[in-house]
């Protein structure tokens, strides 16, 4: 009877009891399992220490086979497939840039237009200006500097048209005289038959020369479209190219972040560089070629100015084809003679650029192989066509810049000493 009031009384007791006991079972199971998994990595960490390198025997076991397959041609073959993935990826970039090349190539524009006034951004960012009232006066100092020289140039030569028209008359007519008078004795009947000729060839082109303007004037309004997005990307890049950064920073891979971000950074930087001395050789050629012109008495020599300092980004072509169009300019206005010197400053002006500009300047902003500038100004116009290839070369200065900064990381791990393996005894 006392047992079953004592039952009676401590109804749970039994039941706590189970309990006490399904949970000492479960420590003293999972303390087992430890033991055994300690006891797995000592006889792994004592294998490794005890048999440094497999026998070749042992390797045929592990699936390498070299009587098979060399492996050099392993080696080959994994390269192989990840370059043509990598080439994959590159042409469908590019076929889909080209596709959508009207709003592509004015945000390439506005990237490079943001490394151009990037120096001015920064010094008013660090005047403590807010971000868009900076980037709003980088802006509106770019639309004023270009479409201030534009409107000049359009007002110089409306305003002496009449003259330079006279002149150009003028300069026709002593060309001719030259030709028939001059060393190649052109009669006047042969003058007459090539004009005959021109004007016939302009008249059965009539209809090709109308679709070409009509294209003409719709492409104009594709570039008014795209000058617009051009200015409007501008203001964003400028005002929250931070924000872009630190989004697009957050999608990459961490483990390969630390090593891309201080390369992409380097490369930019190479770029604004880059760019920055290319402005520099480009006014210093403008001003050479307009001051010139002006001391022989040209009326246009602001246009030459202007014209040699834009072409002068076109890289290998631009300021040659500057040249002669300048040459030509002075030859209608003012003659053979004026034009010869005209020739001659044009070429004083080069080799300028070549012998001084080009090593002092851009040599000290990034070294760039000729062979590179060609290859890269090849592919640019292969995919975007004439503004392709000016815009490859900035580019390229970037990619030059992200690859340099690669290399110098990796000489530094390369050439940072190793630790010495360690002589404790191994784990029993």
């Amino acid at each position: 009877m006392a047992e079953d009031s004592a039952k009676t009384k401590h109804p749970k007791s039994g039941g706590t009891k189970a309990v006490r006991n399904l949970l000492q079972a479960a420590q003293v199971a999972k303390a087992e399992q430890a033991a055994e998994l300690a006891a797995a990595e000592r006889l792994l960490l004592n294998q490794q220490t005890l048999v440094p390198e497999i026998s070749g025997t042992d390797q045929r076991i592990a699936g390498d086979n070299p009587d098979l397959v060399p492996r050099g041609l392993q080696v080959a073959a994994a390269w192989g497939w990840r370059l043509g993935v990598v080439l994959l990826l590159a042409a469908a970039v590019c076929w889909g840039a080209s596709q959508l090349s009207e709003i592509v190539m004015p945000l390439v524009a506005a990237f490079l237009f943001t490394a151009a006034v990037s120096p001015l951004n920064d010094f008013l960012r660090a005047r403590r200006f807010p971000g868009w009232l900076a980037a709003l006066i980088c802006l509106l100092t770019l639309v004023v500097v270009v479409f201030g020289l534009l409107t000049l140039v359009g007002v110089q030569i409306g305003s002496q048209w009449t003259e330079l028209s006279e002149q150009a008359v003028a300069g026709f007519e002593d060309l001719l005289l030259w030709l028939n008078n001059g060393p190649f004795h052109i009669t006047q009947e042969q003058l007459d038959s090539v004009v005959a000729a021109v004007l016939e060839f302009m008249k059965s082109r009539a209809g090709d020369i109308a679709t070409m303007v009509t294209t003409i004037g719709g492409k104009l309004g594709v570039f008014l479209v795209g000058m617009i997005m051009t200015l409007f990307a501008l203001f964003f890049f400028l005002k929250d190219g931070r924000k872009f950064t630190t989004l697009a920073t957050g999608y990459l891979p961490v483990g390969v972040r630390a090593n891309l971000v201080p390369a992409i950074s380097a490369g930019w930087h190479t770029m604004v560089n880059y760019v920055r001395a290319a402005v520099i050789v480009a006014a210093v050629d403008g001003v050479g070629s307009g001051l010139g012109a002006m001391i022989l008495g040209s009326n246009l020599w602001l246009a030459i100015t202007v014209f040699t300092f834009i072409m002068s980004f076109v890289p290998m072509l631009g300021t040659a084809t500057a040249s002669i169009v300048g040459v030509l300019v002075v030859f209608a206005t003012l003659g053979f003679f004026k034009a010869f010197l005209m020739a001659i400053i044009f070429l004083v002006v080069l080799e300028g650029e070549v012998h001084l500009l080009q090593p002092l300047v851009l040599g000290r902003a990034i070294d760039i192989h000729p062979l590179v500038v060609l290859i890269g100004i090849v592919g640019g116009m292969t995919v975007a066509g004439p503004a392709g290839g000016v815009f490859a070369i900035p580019l390229v200065a970037m990619a030059v810049g992200v690859l340099r900064e690669i290399g110098r990381r990796n000489a530094l791990l390369a050439s940072a000493p190793v630790p010495e393996p360690s002589t404790d005894p191994p784990i029993e």
